[in-house]
């Protein structure tokens, strides 16, 4: 696998691993949308990973998620 689907597949997984957790914990695209300074149409441009996810914002994610970064990251496996 080269590169570049290596980041694809991880990328993905960490996009997914957001979706899920913020079904389960009852948080909607628009509060994530408000908290990371965005429009809702934005938010959902991230979770479909058309538009890129920065740390920052990422980070504002989690903790409206009530989830550490190494919580987070702790299953997700990169195949570097």
């Amino acid at each position: 696998m080269i590169e570049k689907d290596i980041i694809n597949a991880t990328h993905s997984k960490i996009l997914q691993k957001i979706v899920t957790l913020r079904s389960n914990a009852g948080v909607s695209q628009v509060e994530l949308a408000d908290a990371i300074g965005i429009s809702e149409s934005g938010y959902f441009k991230v979770e479909k990973g058309k538009t890129k996810l920065d740390l920052e914002r990422l980070l504002i994610i989690l903790l409206k998620l009530k989830i550490s970064p190494k919580d987070f990251f702790k299953d997700i496996e990169l195949n570097f």
